[in-house]
C-alpha cells in the first residue's frame, strides 16, 4: 500500500465512514452495541440491586452504568476485530493496497469508527440508566470527562482485537477467545460489586485490570470523588494497550505485505 500519494486524515475518515455504515447494517453489531448492555442492565438491576445497595452508597445503577459502558466498548470491539479479519481474509486489504491510500488509513479508520460506535452505545446505556437512578453528580464537567474516557477506552481496547485479527487463522480463533477475555475482565472489575465483596484471592485481579481502570474513572466522573489517580491509571492502561497492541497489529500487517 502506497503512503506517498494518500492523504492520511482524509483516507482515515473514508475508511471510518465505511466501517460505521457496516455497523449500522450488521444486526450482530447492533446487538453487541446496544441490546446486550441494555439487557444486562435490566437483568442485573432486577437481580442484584437490593443486595448491592445494602452495602453500597446510592442506587445500583450508579455503579452499574459505568461498567456496562465499558462492556459496550469491549464487546463492540469484538465486532470491529471480526470485520477487520474479514477484510483481510476476503482480499479487501489486498485491493486497497493497489490504491493511492495512506498506509495507516485502514487501521486508523477502524479505530475512529469504533470510537463513534462506543460513544453511541454509552449514550443509550446512560440514558436508560437514568431511569434507575444513574446521575452525573459532577454536572457538565463530569459529563464531558465521562465522554472523553469512553472515547479513550474505545481508542485503546479496540487495538487488542485488531492485533489478534492480524494473526488469527479463523474467525473462531478470534471472536470466542476475545469475548471470553473481556467477560472475565468485566466480571472481575469494581463495576460489578465493590472490591471488598470479592474473595481475597480475587482482589488483586480486580484491582489491576483495564476494565477496573476505565470503570473507576467513569464512576468517579459521574458520582464524584478523587479523580487524579483513576484518570492517570486509565491513561496509563490506554498508553500501554495502544503501544503494545498497536505495534503488534502494524508489524503483522507489514509482514503480510498489506501495508
Amino acid at each position: 500500500m502506497s503512503s506517498r500519494t494518500g492523504h492520511p486524515v482524509r483516507d482515515s475518515w473514508v475508511f471510518a465512514g465505511r466501517s460505521v455504515k457496516r455497523y449500522v447494517r450488521d444486526a450482530e453489531m447492533v446487538v453487541n452495541t446496544v441490546a446486550f448492555p441494555v439487557l444486562l442492565l435490566l437483568t442485573l438491576v432486577a437481580v442484584f440491586s437490593t443486595a448491592v445497595e445494602a452495602f453500597d452508597d446510592g442506587p445500583y445503577a450508579q455503579r452499574l452504568v459505568p461498567m456496562l459502558v465499558v462492556c459496550g466498548v469491549m464487546f463492540g470491539s469484538v465486532g470491529t476485530a471480526v470485520g477487520f479479519f474479514t477484510d483481510l481474509r476476503d482480499g479487501y486489504m489486498d485491493r486497497v493496497r493497489s490504491l493511492p491510500v495512506a498506509a495507516a488509513a485502514p487501521l486508523a479508520g477502524a479505530v475512529l469508527a469504533e470510537v463513534v460506535r462506543a460513544m453511541s452505545s454509552a449514550v443509550v446505556v446512560a440514558a436508560l440508566g437514568h431511569a434507575f437512578g444513574f446521575r452525573f453528580a459532577n454536572g457538565p464537567a463530569g459529563l464531558v470527562g465521562f465522554a472523553a474516557v469512553v472515547a479513550l477506552a474505545a481508542l485503546s481496547v479496540v487495538w487488542i482485537g485488531l492485533a489478534i485479527a492480524t494473526v488469527a487463522r479463523s474467525q473462531e480463533a478470534l471472536a470466542p477467545p476475545l469475548g471470553a477475555l473481556f467477560l472475565v475482565l468485566l466480571f472481575f472489575s469494581r463495576g460489578m460489586v465493590p472490591l471488598d465483596a470479592y474473595p481475597g484471592w480475587a482482589q488483586p485481579v480486580v484491582r489491576f485490570n483495564p476494565a477496573t481502570a476505565y470503570v473507576t474513572a467513569l464512576d468517579r466522573l459521574a458520582r464524584g470523588g478523587e479523580l487524579t489517580a483513576p484518570i492517570l491509571t486509565a491513561v496509563a492502561w490506554s498508553a500501554g494497550l495502544i503501544a503494545v497492541c498497536g505495534t503488534l497489529a502494524s508489524r503483522a500487517l507489514r509482514r503480510s505485505g498489506r501495508t
